[in-house]
């Protein structure tokens, strides 16, 4: 509970500072099982049920609409259970920001842009 409010309070000041800069949320699926337990265990990686729990935070701070949050869990829900998803820091667009489509197929990125929209609508 301690991992899951220290990075609600640290994604809720960057919530606040761009809301285009969540497009950039990456997840990756096809973990082993010893990469899938040290990478839950650490701060970087979160499982599907930590990003739920920070989605309803978010819901209950105001940073996003129920709609927008229903969008980002049924993403969430699409994924292979194996799935874990990169938390505390907005990233760069990794692969995605060079533009040669070399994104390996495990690696993925929550579509926050939608979640807004659905916001918006």
């Amino acid at each position: 509970m301690k991992k899951v409010a220290a990075l609600a309070a640290s994604m809720v000041v960057a919530l606040a500072l761009s809301a285009p800069a969540f497009a950039h949320f990456c997840f990756k699926t096809g973990w082993s099982d010893a990469a899938a337990t040290h990478a839950a265990g650490s701060q970087a990686w979160l499982t599907a049920g930590e990003w739920n729990e920070f989605i309803d935070f978010a819901v209950g701070a105001g940073e996003i609409c129920s709609a927008g949050a229903d969008v980002l869990k049924g993403q969430i829900a699409a994924n292979p259970a194996d799935t874990l998803y990169m938390g505390p820091g907005l990233l760069a667009g990794g692969t995605l920001k060079n533009g040669k489509g070399n994104t390996p197929a495990h690696v993925g990125y929550l579509d926050f842009e939608a979640a807004f929209g659905a916001c918006a609508a």
